[in-house]
């Protein structure tokens, strides 16, 4: 039986991939800072992970002395490390880089088989320091001795629960015309494209959603599920860009964070199909959960 340490096991992804590790017959260990969290449904009713776990450490990523011999006898390492809410003062540099790469050091020193990070696609030209944290840390996987299975995911449907939430408010806004386009994925589904692809040696696999929408069309199907007058506001490109300045300098972690999404939705953002979760039956899903 092949042995998988899952980093970011609490997070979104993280739990669907583990839990599609433990039905595929692997393995599971995970790298946690706490285990309370393994026991509770996860954000947007990702699934409790508990009972899919065979081995259990704590540590953090970020504190070397925490991880030392983390990967003893495991074959495979799955990492979606990385800043999301945090509050702490963890920079970029310190998790998405500096901690995936302390954890690519136990790795190597273990001689870990395959090592899969998951990134992003389609935001190389992004100036965020999220994405140069990401990329940094990609260039260091390219170099290592372990084979390297890369996953640039265009977006998930966890983040485009936003839609629902403004719609649910009765305004969606927008960034430009909201005409760029882009296919996200089911947490589920893309943990299934990790799971299969771990077969693969010295890989990038660019992963997008069954279905691309432009940022409109999502705002309108969000509108049509919450039963609500679609209203839309346009806030012009140029208006958020010179706003940005002065963000940065209030909270340059929100600003980095905000100039991501910026990029994104201004941007089309459409990789290969994969799944069969469709966004309007998420939108579904997380509607009726909330009217509960």
């Amino acid at each position: 039986m092949e042995r998988v340490l899952v980093a970011g096991a609490t997070g979104y992804l993280g739990r669907y991939v583990v839990k599609a590790l433990k039905q595929k017959g692997y393995y599971v260990k995970v790298l946690v800072r706490s285990q309370d969290k393994l026991n509770q449904e996860g954000a947007f009713s990702s699934p409790s992970i508990y009972d899919f776990v065979d081995d259990i450490v704590i540590g953090d990523v970020t504190r070397p002395q925490t991880i030392k011999d983390v990967c003893t006898d495991v074959d495979f390492v799955f990492s979606s490390v990385g800043i999301t809410k945090q509050k702490d003062n963890l920079t970029f540099m310190d998790v998405d880089f500096k901690g995936n790469l302390n954890l690519l050091r136990e790795a190597e020193r273990s001689n870990v088989q395959r090592f899969m990070y998951i990134n992003v696609h389609g935001a190389e030209e992004c100036l965020s320091t999220l994405i140069k944290a990401k990329q940094r840390f990609v260039n260091e996987l390219k170099r290592s001795s372990i084979h390297h299975i890369i996953i640039n995911p265009t977006g998930y449907y966890s983040d485009m629960t936003e839609f629902l939430t403004m719609a649910r408010k009765g305004r969606v806004f927008l960034f430009g015309k909201g005409l760029n386009k882009m296919n996200p994925i089911h947490g589920a589904d893309l943990a299934n494209v990790c799971v299969y692809a771990f077969v693969k040696e010295n890989s990038i696999l660019e992963v997008g959603g069954p279905d691309a929408y432009t940022y409109r069309e999502m705002a309108e199907l969000a509108f049509k599920v919450v039963s609500k007058t679609e209203k839309t506001i346009t806030v012009p490109e140029w208006l958020v860009k010179i706003s940005l300045p002065l963000l940065k300098i209030i909270n340059k972690k929100q600003y980095n964070l905000f100039l991501f999404f910026f990029y994104m939705m201004t941007h089309d953002v459409v990789a290969e199909s994969h799944g069969k979760v469709d966004l309007k039956s998420y939108f579904e899903s997380v509607n009726e959960q909330r009217r509960q």
